[in-house]
């Protein structure tokens, strides 16, 4: 399994288990894996699974969105091609902190 790899000059601001919803058919299905945010870019790797499911440059993300469900707090990041990136897990809200710390914008 490789490890995230951080660009050369890149900072990492946080990162966390987290569960990424990606479309299978008609629905979206969890697969469980590691958000990671950087001063230059938002990344999700899926557990053994090699490369990056999410890799969005900042410049590349329209803003994010968070929507609460019972217990369970969502949060989606948008890109500005329209792919919407649903995450949920226990670092729900330190993932909102390092949006905003990097300068993305709740929408």
């Amino acid at each position: 399994m490789a490890k995230f790899q951080l660009q050369p000059d890149e900072t990492m601001v946080g990162s966390g288990q987290m569960s990424l919803y990606l479309k299978q058919g008609l629905s979206r299905k969890p697969f469980q894996g590691n958000v990671y945010i950087t001063d230059r870019r938002a990344c999700f790797k899926i557990g053994m699974v090699p490369g990056l499911e999410m890799d969005l440059p900042l410049e590349e993300i329209q803003g994010f969105s968070v929507k609460k469900t019972l217990f369970i707090t969502q949060v989606t990041i948008h890109s500005k091609g329209g792919e919407p990136y649903p995450l949920t897990g226990f670092p729900a809200k330190k993932l909102q902190d390092w949006l905003r710390q990097v300068g993305v914008r709740e929408i």
